[in-house]
Order: structure tokens, then sequence, then C-alpha cells
């Protein structure tokens, strides 16, 4: 396989609390961002990111889902713990979207808003679901996906890592064909660009080439928020 990543602040926030996480020897690949008070938001995203990978990375998974489910349950410990024990952490959180890749297989997992998304034949599809108010509003019926667009509460989350003792991570397997590209980012990049004009982006060049025009594109319309994600390329059948 072959990938490319970025992170990057954008043109609004004062740091950057987003992460991202790539050990393409093993396929495991992650993003995650964080949110809270006073660097609480950067430090939950990394610690995440940290405490998923020595768990994965350690144990070389026989069985991927249960070790992803693990993992993730473990950092969720890990950040809930510290936001309890230290005043300027309290309520710190972050979402996770992690994939580990074996034998054309991708196994993943996944909490809060950050998405995961895989371009197959002139089609993308997420396969991730947004754990937000208004994404749950938009699966009742309560509003239209217009509607959400616009809503006050689009950012909020109704399920995030580290905000209490323990989560419910959505996990799932997607078998993979010879040129899939997969997706994983944060809101910084949805909150610009819709889903086809990613495709757009992705179809021609080079990873790297494709990752600046993303990245070029949400600067363009304002980097109201940081922006992490990572383009996987699968090429061995």
């Amino acid at each position: 396989m072959n990938w490319t990543a970025i992170s990057d602040k954008g043109l609004v926030r004062e740091k950057n609390e987003d992460a991202l996480l790539a050990y393409p020897e093993i396929g495991l690949f992650a993003v995650a961002d964080g949110m809270g008070g006073h660097l609480a938001g950067e430090i939950a995203s990394k610690l995440a990111l940290k405490i998923l990978a020595e768990a994965v990375y350690t144990h070389s998974p026989v069985d991927p889902l249960p070790a992803l489910m693990a993992a993730t349950e473990q950092a969720n410990r890990q950040v809930y713990t510290l936001a309890v024990e230290k005043e300027e952490y309290g309520g710190m959180g972050t979402t996770l979207t992690a994939c580990f890749i074996q034998a054309q297989t991708l196994y993943w997992a996944h909490v809060g808003d950050s998405r995961g998304y895989l371009v197959r034949e002139g089609k993308i599809s997420q396969f991730t679901r947004d754990h937000s108010l208004v994404s749950d509003y938009v699966r009742e019926g309560k509003i239209t996906p217009e509607e959400a667009e616009t809503h006050p509460y689009r950012n909020v989350l109704s399920r995030a890592l580290g905000t209490e003792p323990t989560v419910l991570a959505d996990t799932g397997k997607v078998q993979l064909q010879t040129g899939d590209l997969l997706l994983l980012c944060t809101d910084g990049l949805t909150l610009h660009l819709a889903d086809t004009e990613i495709m757009e982006l992705v179809m021609e060049g080079t990873l790297v080439k494709q990752a600046q025009k993303l990245l070029n594109l949400v600067l363009e319309r304002g980097g109201k928020d940081n922006v992490t994600f990572i383009l996987i390329e699968i090429n061995d059948a």
C-alpha cells in the first residue's frame, strides 16, 4: 500500500488539537480530534493514539476487531482517568477513527464525528457513522440533511472517547480491492468539502498531490478548524 498524511491547524484555531497515527508496516492508521480546555484537546487526541498504538502494535492481533475494540476501551480509560485526576483537563475527550489493514481486509473502530471513506471505481462511500446530535436527528427523521448543515448543534458530539468511564465504539470490516483508496479524516476536512468534491480531488495525480489539493481547498474556504487526514492506496491483490 501507499499512503500520505497531512495535519494542519487551519487559519482560525491557535493550536492543532488533531493528531494522526501511521504504522504502515503493520497496516495501522488513525486520526483523532481532541476537545477540551487549555491544551486538553491536544493531550486527549495524542494520548488516545499513543495507547491505541501500544495496544495493537505490541500484541500483533490475530483477531483484529476485538483487538481494536480492546485498544479503544483502554484508550478511553486512560483519557478519562487523566481528565478526572487533573482539574485542568476536566471534560476533555477526543474522536477516534482507526483502521487496521490485514490481508486485503480493512478492520475499523470509530467514536465521534471524524470519518472513514472508501473510494472505489469512481464512487465514494462513508463507512463510519457520525456520533453527533445532528446526525442522530437526521437518522431519526427530525431534520433533513440540508437543515443539518446549518444546525446550531452540528458540532455537538453524542459520543466521544474519554468523556465517560466506558465507551461503545462502532466497528466493522470491509473487503478491499486493488485500486481502492481509503480516507480517514477529522471534521476540519468535511466542514468545507462535500463528499463529491473530495472524490473529484482524489481521482487524479499522486497521493501527495491529492492531499495537497484537499488541504488547499479547505484553506481557500476559510480553514475554520484543524484539518487532519490520511490517504491510503491499496495496490496489492
